[in-house]
Parts: C-alpha cells; sequence; structure tokens
C-alpha cells in the first residue's frame, strides 16, 4: 500500500506528509490579472417597462399573460417546462387539457417535471416526491403542494399568468 498514490487535499491530515505538493499560488505570466472569462458584460440603459402598452410588446397581455411557448412545442412529449423571468413552469396535457403547475419542488428546489408524468402524477427528480397533476398535492407530504398557474391558448400560443392581478 506504501508505493500506491493517494488522493490528498491540501489542508487534511494526510498534506504533510509530502507525497503530494501544494499547488503554488504564485502568479502566472498572462494568468494574474484575468478576473474571468465570463465577465463579458454590456451595460445598457434600463427602460421603464410600466409604460409598455401591449401592442408595443406582444408576448404580454393586459391582464398580466405572457406567451411561454406554442402549441406545438407541447406536442412532442405531451410535457414541457420553461424559465420565464423568476418562474420555472411546468407545462402538461392532462385528459385533452393544458395545465401548467410550477417545476420546483417545494422540499427542496429539484425539477418535478423531468421525468414523464405517469398516471396522473410527478416525480420529483431529486427525493422521489410525487405531485398529482390535477391538483399540485404532494402525495407524499400532505403540507406541500405545487404552485398553479392560470393558462389561456390563443392563436397557437401558450400564455400564463404569472403573478394575479390584486384588487384594484
Amino acid at each position: 500500500a506504501l508505493g500506491r498514490p493517494f488522493a490528498c487535499f491540501s489542508g487534511s491530515a494526510c498534506a504533510g506528509m509530502g507525497r503530494l505538493r501544494r499547488a503554488s499560488n504564485a502568479p502566472r505570466p498572462g494568468v494574474d490579472r484575468i478576473v474571468s472569462k465570463r465577465a463579458n458584460v454590456a451595460v445598457v440603459p434600463a427602460r421603464d417597462v410600466s409604460v409598455e402598452s401591449a401592442e408595443q410588446h406582444p408576448e404580454r397581455s393586459p391582464e398580466g399573460y405572457q406567451r411561454l411557448a406554442s402549441v406545438s412545442e407541447l406536442e412532442p412529449y405531451g410535457q414541457f417546462s420553461k424559465w420565464v423571468g423568476d418562474h420555472d413552469v411546468l407545462v402538461f396535457r392532462q385528459d385533452g387539457e393544458i395545465k401548467a403547475l410550477s417545476n420546483i419542488c417545494p422540499h427542496f428546489g429539484g425539477p418535478v417535471g423531468y421525468h414523464q408524468m405517469k398516471d396522473g402524477v410527478f416525480t420529483c427528480l431529486w427525493h422521489n416526491y410525487r405531485f398529482e397533476a390535477a391538483s399540485g398535492q404532494c402525495l407524499n407530504n400532505d403540507h406541500l403542494c405545487l404552485r398553479g398557474y392560470k393558462l389561456k391558448v390563443e392563436d397557437g400560443g401558450i400564455w400564463v399568468q404569472l403573478v394575479e392581478n390584486g384588487p384594484a
């Protein structure tokens, strides 16, 4: 066993044994000034979206619906998920009706719609929590439920209402 290589992390008990050396923190030519290759940032002036009308922004409706996808995107598998703003929306067809639930498991944030819906139930990928597609209710824990979204289908598009309008 003494002649075999072994894994050792810096800061662990075996790091001082001299078998492995810690990588040098000395600057390297051409690398010491790079912050990140992903640091390409473009600064653009903000625009006030509150003054835009539905005619100026065809992806939104006056009732607060946003265009999510076309109905044809639903056809290959009968379900899909898509991020809209801060919402991960799971869209599916059940008994001929198009519905939408949150794709984020309230247990620990895993994807609920990763697997195909089976017998009217979605199963979270991470911990196998099961949710009824009809209501979003968790079958493993009565205290958990997926958020439902209002949908409408118009002109071949699926529109989702992310935030309900409050009292006027």
